[in-house]
């Protein structure tokens, strides 16, 4: 649907479908484009323009939003339950930040870095703040979301290992940077592949090992710093010189891009996807301690550090017969994390959520190992959430 609008209604996710007028000589400005920065907008204004047609097909999720909730608004540091609240509003409005940069790359667009910077910001200040807090938000996405999601979950899960690997905070950014754009040339990927159900065949297959070269080449004409770039052409690396697309090995395999493999794989086995159902996270963190040769082992290493042996997310079996749902990593071992109990295994039933912090010294329960990854299945998911919404 095509509609005309005065200027001052223009918004970030809205589709500019013509402008009416030939003086406008910003290079960041044209008819039939995504409009993704306040500056493409504020050069309209300017330029003495009244309306504009934009093409709400076209338009992403959010452009019809209040200006003022564009932005993450600031929230005064507190403790885990307001760092979740300020990370699904993070989730919610950078969402549309993701989905319109991979409508401009799908459209040929030359890509804007700028909103991505500000992106990665708030991703970094919240995952600083409170890492489990994003990292527990980020597992809650849905099959359908997943292509924009997973771009901000592996943006988090490398702020956290950088951090871990003591990187500085401008370092701790561009690792940031790398993870939210690693999936850019995923963009020139045919939707029926991209989104199919099944197995590829070998013919989609290669088409989607293409992505890594797209993906460097859109970064490279949006002028990304090289090692940004890098990690989209090589975060399907694998160290024993088996990935794709330049079967590089060992240290010739940049360190961000080896961190990005670990990051990438992690959230993809633990994410729910039209051809499966996810991975327990401790499960799953067990499952990549056994493929040989497909990691750098230091760096998977850092990488539990950062997370813990049972990730937020995890379910695991209590040795009181109980099924408690991991809230967040332990202050004190990696082996007794903060949990919420809500299944007993005994009685078969569900029993009022219930926290538990395992490095309590008065708590007499403990770990005895990761639920299986049959969980959709085993529990009522319905349950899993009340637990989660405890936290």
């Amino acid at each position: 649907m095509i509609k005309l609008i005065p200027v001052s209604e223009l918004l970030p996710g809205m589709f500019l479908h013509k402008l009416e007028v030939f003086w406008v000589h910003d290079s960041r400005v044209r008819n039939q484009m995504l409009l993704t920065d306040p500056r493409q907008i504020a050069a309209i204004k300017e330029s003495g323009i009244e309306k504009v047609w934009i093409d709400l097909a076209k338009s992403v999720p959010h452009a019809s939003a209040n200006s003022e909730t564009l932005r993450v608004p600031e929230i005064t540091p507190g403790g885990f339950d307001s760092e979740v609240e300020r990370a699904r509003q993070i989730f919610q409005q950078g969402k549309g930040q993701i989905m319109a940069m991979f409508n401009e790359a799908r459209l040929g667009t030359s890509l804007d870095l700028t909103s991505a910077s500000a992106l990665v910001d708030d991703i970094a200040g919240s995952v600083k703040r409170h890492p489990s807090a994003l990292l527990s938000v980020a597992r809650l996405k849905n099959h359908d979301d997943y292509t924009w999601l997973h771009s901000m979950a592996v943006c988090a899960l490398m702020v956290s290992l950088a951090q871990k690997m003591g990187y500085d905070d401008e370092q701790m950014l561009r690792a940031g940077m790398g993870g939210l754009l690693h999936d850019i040339g995923k963009a020139s990927v045919p939707l029926a592949i991209l989104n199919k159900p099944g197995k590829l065949t070998d013919e989609e297959f290669i088409i989607m090992q293409q992505h890594p070269i797209m993906g460097a080449q859109m970064l490279m004409e949006a002028e990304a710093d090289a090692d940004i770039i890098d990690i989209a052409l090589h975060h399907h690396e694998k160290f024993d010189g088996s990935g794709y697309p330049h079967r590089l090995a060992g240290k010739d395999i940049s360190e961000l891009s080896r961190m990005t493999a670990v990051c990438d794989v992690y959230d993809a086995i633990t994410s729910m996807r039209p051809y499966k159902e996810g991975w327990n996270p401790a499960e799953a963190m067990h499952r990549m301690a056994s493929w040989s040769g497909h990691f750098d082992r230091a760096i998977f290493h850092m990488f539990v550090k950062s997370l813990g042996i049972y990730p937020v997310g995890s379910l695991v079996r209590l040795a009181s017969g109980r099924v408690a749902l991991v809230t967040e990593v332990g202050n004190t071992s990696l082996l007794r994390p903060k949990v919420n109990i809500f299944y007993s295994l005994r009685t078969q039933r569900e029993i009022p959520p219930e926290a538990l912090d395992l490095a309590d010294s008065f708590c007499c329960d403990s770990i005895i190992g990761p639920e299986d990854s049959n969980l959709w299945q085993r529990f009522n998911l319905s349950s899993v959430w009340r637990a989660g919404a405890t936290a």
